[in-house]
């Protein structure tokens, strides 16, 4: 949570001291080697650093998902992020003592911890101004979880609700 407060301390300070009300708090994660993510502010619950060796495997998961780990006394699903949106997998065996970056995101009741190579900020962003997401701009895998792309943040949007979503997930979510 350090790390998210810091952020936010820094990140969401405008000159006047008030966000324009069209717009709404994004944090921004590292995609793939030079993409950028948001996701919006309101479904992340904290963001934490995380060991590969604190992450207990389960077996028979999709490759994705990397295991579960002990969040505040729960069990927290951990997703190499990505890997989920056909990008080159983030983690690897021989970096199991690197921390990592998990995005915590809280939906309907239900945790699930996004890996990321790395957090960036929090931005403020009008959510009017995301344009759709194209199949022209996009790989098909990754469409289903995309709000959209803001171009003047040059940032994809993540739709939290459908990475919840995702049959795969469900089917392995018990």
């Amino acid at each position: 949570m350090e790390i998210l407060d810091s952020l936010a301390k820094t990140s969401s300070l405008r000159l006047d001291g008030v966000a324009p009300s069209s717009q709404e708090k994004f944090l921004r994660c590292r995609l793939g080697s030079q993409d950028s993510g948001l996701l919006a502010l309101i479904h992340v619950a904290e963001v934490i650093q995380i060991v590969l060796a604190e992450i207990l495997p389960v077996p028979a998961m999709p490759e994705c998902i990397l295991g579960i780990c002990n969040w505040r006394g729960k069990m927290l699903w951990i997703v190499d992020l990505n890997l989920f949106l056909d990008y080159p997998p983030l983690v690897a065996s021989e970096i199991a003592s690197v921390p990592l970056m998990a995005i915590v995101m809280q939906i309907e009741g239900q945790s699930m911890g996004l890996v990321v190579s790395q957090v960036q900020d929090i931005e403020w962003h009008d959510p009017s101004q995301i344009q759709p997401a194209t199949a022209s701009l996009f790989a098909a895998k990754t469409l289903p979880f995309l709000q959209g792309y803001l171009p003047q943040a040059d940032a994809i949007v993540l739709d939290p609700e459908a990475i919840a979503r995702c049959p795969m997930w469900q089917l392995h979510r018990g």
